[in-house]
């Protein structure tokens, strides 16, 4: 049983490091490519990617009716896990403040309207370092991103959805209803996981381009480096979309939500440690601080996995 949750552990690891950063965070200019050539190009390579993700998605189907077990965590967790998940969102909040953006990086501060969510938005960091009214914090980010919709898209603003999840999460952690309380998990393990799909739709699979352009300034091909000369950079990006998808989904379903959350925190630190190896300190500290919330869900689904409802038995 443990054989198998480590096999697919460690297959998803190697998988992962073919993801790359929050590629918007990152964008440069550069050609755009068009989808139809670029799909009809590496047609078997796709129809091969969609076999080897349906076939992971079995396997961890499989292992989540067969091979279950839990590892509880220590009861002193569930006191400060809870704590240290609301000071690392007030945490990137309050960095994205003093960057003059609104959430991530690229929502940069550019009118009246954004200037006063840039204000609430650091309000509301602080309230949650210091546990003041994080229901009303939770609210207030709610508001935050409903507004930041309006300025750049509702399209736009989906690869973020997540931090509704946060806010949700919030509300409902706090509440004292029992049920409520329940679906704490649920909703932000479903968020997330919606979160991870979109990103790798809207950065990757139809949007091809940011990748490329991301590769073509950072030399991230690691297949490359191994001697594999005909994985293209095209190849890494379809793959980075493919991987991003099958975590999305497996967090959906609530399957191995732990496993799945360690190749999240995996794909994380390769992320950051690259950008250090190539002595990028700064593009290292965006993408830490970027990835905070990430590292905040992470702890909750560490510490809870799928939760009691909206999951897969």
């Amino acid at each position: 049983m443990k054989v198998f949750s480590v096999f697919l552990f460690l297959v998803l690891i190697n998988v992962s490091q073919n993801a790359s950063a929050h590629l918007k965070w990152f964008a440069v200019d550069g050609p755009t490519i068009d989808l139809a050539s670029y799909y009809s190009s590496y047609g078997s390579e796709l129809a091969i990617g969609i076999f080897l993700l349906l076939l992971l998605i079995g396997l961890a189907f499989w292992m989540n009716r067969h091979l279950r077990f839990e590892i509880p965590p220590p009861p002193i967790l569930k006191k400060y896990i809870p704590r240290l998940f609301s000071v690392l969102i007030g945490l990137s909040l309050i960095y994205a403040s003093y960057n003059q953006s609104i959430i991530a990086a690229h929502y940069l501060v550019s009118n009246r309207i954004l200037v006063l969510l840039q204000y609430a938005q650091a309000v509301v960091g602080f309230m949650l370092i210091l546990n003041l009214f994080p229901k009303a914090a939770a609210w207030a980010l709610i508001f935050i991103y409903t507004i930041l919709a309006t300025q750049f898209g509702v399209l736009e603003v989906l690869d973020y959805i997540n931090f509704i999840g946060i806010a949700l999460f919030l509300v409902l952690f706090h509440s004292s209803e029992e049920d409520r309380k329940t679906l704490a998990v649920p909703a932000i393990r479903i968020l997330t996981g919606a979160t991870l799909i979109i990103l790798a739709f809207s950065e990757k699979l139809l949007n091809p381009d940011l990748g490329l352009r991301f590769l073509s300034a950072n030399e991230w091909n690691f297949m490359q480096a191994f001697g594999i000369s005909g994985f293209s950079n095209e190849l890494f990006i379809l793959s980075a979309g493919l991987v991003e998808l099958l975590i999305g989904v497996l967090f959906i379903f609530g399957i191995l939500t732990r496993i799945n959350t360690l190749v999240l925190l995996a794909f994380m630190v390769t992320s950051n440690m690259t950008f250090m190896v190539q002595n990028a300190p700064g593009e290292a500290l965006t993408e830490l601080a970027g990835h905070l919330p990430v590292l905040a869900i992470a702890l909750i689904l560490l510490l809870c996995g799928a939760g009691q409802k909206w999951r897969l038995r």
